[in-house]
């Protein structure tokens, strides 16, 4: 087969997932010989910035940049919710899913942890800096959480920065700018230097799964459901684990 005539499927994928997909991506190409290619997103929010969200929000949603391009035949997220929105809108095709993953729920603090947070409850005491993100795969987290441990007041009162993604709330810890944020067990491989993650115990830990879905503007559906098929087997599955994520 040559590179004129070799099957190619795009993947749109959000930043702090593509590590593993790039790995499982070259382990596909090699047994079928369908290549696979990567955008990771571009967006502002995307930037390694400790950027606070703003009112112009939405049009950083994950699905925008997606729509815009137009070209992807696949697209991955960092929560189901994400891909659910997708198929409201008609982006996402139903019934063409997968979940590849889980993410666990953390506390994420600066290196050395120099507030001392061990737990969601050091997080309420008063005069922590606590961070939230406000898009995509840590959107509503923290309420989740401190829900059911009956710390929404005692949190709510802590937040200082508000976050435009996953990737800003990362940057916000690594520069003092919070005491402790909410994310996920593995971000401690997004920045390893400058961040520590705090394990919550187990009953207090919120799930979020990382899927892949097929896309309306997809032209070659047999080759981009073998590649979601391939993401959910072991081999591909080991990446994911191997930078924090968990088997679903």
């Amino acid at each position: 087969m040559t590179a004129e005539t070799k099957t190619v499927i795009r993947v749109f994928s959000a930043r702090a997932c593509a590590e593993p997909l790039e790995k499982a991506a070259l382990l596909f190409e090699e047994r079928t010989g369908i290549k696979v290619e990567i955008s990771v997103c571009n967006r502002h929010c995307a930037s390694p910035v400790a950027e606070e969200a703003t009112e112009d929000n939405e049009h950083a949603d994950f699905l925008v940049e997606i729509s815009e391009d137009g070209i992807h035949d696949l697209a991955i997220g960092g929560a189901e919710y994400l891909l659910d929105d997708g198929e409201i809108r008609g982006i996402v095709l139903k019934g063409e899913r997968r979940v590849i993953a889980v993410r666990e729920s953390a506390i994420v603090v600066p290196a050395g942890n120099p507030a001392n947070i061990q737990t969601v409850q050091d997080m309420a005491k008063p005069g922590v800096r606590v961070g939230i993100s406000m898009l995509d795969c840590l959107k509503g987290l923290w309420e989740d959480i401190c829900g059911r441990l009956g710390l929404l007041e005692g949190i709510i009162q802590n937040v200082t920065f508000r976050a435009n993604g996953c990737i800003a709330i990362v940057e916000a810890v690594a520069e003092g700018r919070v005491d402790a944020a909410f994310g996920w067990t593995a971000f401690k491989h997004l920045d390893p230097e400058r961040i520590d993650v705090i394990e919550m115990p187990k009953h207090e830990r919120v799930s979020r799964g990382t899927g892949i879905g097929l896309l309306k503007f997809s032209e070659n559906h047999e080759a981009s459901r073998k590649f979601m098929d391939f993401l959910t087997t072991p081999e591909a599955r080991a990446f994911y684990v191997e930078v924090g994520w968990i088997l679903p």
